[in-house]
């Protein structure tokens, strides 16, 4: 009761919340908007895996995972997200 969220419906996250729990989802404590993700051996197919399943759990959308082997910096992956959101409506 009162205010508390249902966990079965999608949160709404600003960029600042959504960087900070992809932080604690890939054990990745320096990421940042900026973050360069193409190249970094971090940036593997099980992290791209992990943002998958955070999208889903977080927010309640699909991501499809062979879009994230086009980002480059965790900003692309944020912008990414957002559109994502926006086509789901």
């Amino acid at each position: 009761m009162g205010s508390e969220s249902d966990p079965l419906e999608p949160r709404r996250l600003n960029e600042e919340e959504f960087l900070r729990g992809l932080r604690d989802r890939l054990a990745w404590p320096d990421l940042g908007p900026d973050t360069q993700l193409a190249g970094d051996e971090r940036w593997d197919s099980l992290a791209q895996v992990d943002v998958v399943m955070y999208v889903q759990d977080e927010l309640g959308q699909t991501l499809a995972a062979d879009a994230l082997q086009k980002v480059a910096k965790a900003r692309d992956l944020v912008g990414l997200v957002r559109q994502n959101l926006n086509l789901g409506r």
